[in-house]
């Protein structure tokens, strides 16, 4: 069963003639004559009632053709779902972002999204970078921000912006806004989760100083940079963050950097995606619109 088929059954019914259905569908009649029989023969049914006068449906061959309608409907449905997809006018980029990116970077971005391309609608996923990227090899997302390189073969992955990751406190618990590092393991400490860009960057860092992770004080752990913040400023405890995530805390003196000697910990934002995978336009235009913002 083909589509043009479906086509010739229903210009058959619609016209009650072979020859008036090849001249709808440019075919010879007895073209026409041999797809029918054809059709016919695979199914096992007759579709048509011949007479020397006409053609008409018969009780199954009605069934068939209110089935072949609908299809050839959808089939056109898809066909201009497919040009708006690719026209820009009605299109969805789905996208992993771990914590950071699904709070700053991406939101930041929607305004000139919007201007420039106002048919794209965003459908951000969030997680640590580990389910980020578990998403994109599973194709779950099309693209995915994340904190950390992606380490697997068959992602590429370029950087699309970058962050300091600060030691941070309230006011009345950092007395001292400057510490050395083998002083680090007196303060009580509140961490993400080890498959986080933040801890896996804050981890790496600390060791390359000369300081083991597993030396921390740690009191407790959270599962994402909001939690992280709520956490300090309700409690006596310092935390590893993002700049970008504290940014408002520290304008308005909530937060304060606390400053390590020797310690310095910057990580970048990489866009990963499948390799030689073909992107969507949407996924191609977003994809402009994060690199060029940096």
């Amino acid at each position: 069963m083909t589509l043009k088929q479906l086509q010739i059954v229903i210009a058959v019914a619609d016209t009650r003639s072979f020859s008036k259905a090849g001249e709808q569908v440019s075919l010879a009649q007895s073209t026409i004559s041999q797809h029918i029989k054809a059709l016919e023969d695979e199914l096992g049914v007759r579709l048509f009632d011949r007479s020397a006068t006409q053609v008409a449906l018969t009780a199954v061959g009605r069934l068939f053709y209110d089935h072949a309608v609908g299809i050839l409907r959808h089939c056109e449905e898809t066909r201009a779902a497919v040009r708006r997809f690719q026209g820009l006018d009605e299109a969805t980029v789905r996208i992993g972002a771990s914590t950071i990116p699904a709070a700053c970077l991406i939101p930041d971005l929607m305004g000139r999204l919007t201007a420039r391309h106002p048919g794209i609608r965003l459908e951000v996923r969030q997680g640590d970078s580990q389910d980020v990227i578990q998403m994109l090899l599973n194709d779950q997302v099309e693209l995915a921000v994340v904190g950390s390189r992606p380490e697997q073969p068959e992602l590429s992955a370029q950087v699309v912006a970058t962050d300091r990751i600060i030691l941070t406190a309230r006011p009345d618990v950092a007395m001292k806004r400057q510490l050395q590092l083998h002083q680090l393991p007196d303060c009580r400490l509140i961490i993400r989760e080890s498959g986080s860009g933040t801890r896996q960057a804050t981890d790496a860092a600390l060791r390359r100083a000369g300081l083991e992770p597993t030396a921390l004080t740690v009191s407790a752990q959270f599962g994402s940079s909001e939690a992280l913040r709520r956490a300090v400023l309700g409690s006596g405890n310092y935390a590893f963050i993002s700049a970008l995530a504290v940014e408002p805390e520290l304008a308005s003196g909530a937060l304060v950097e606390v400053a390590i000697t020797g310690l310095h910990i910057e990580r970048a934002f990489y866009l990963a995606w499948k390799h030689g995978s073909s992107l969507s336009p949407a996924a191609i235009r977003f994809t402009h619109l994060l690199t060029d913002a940096q």
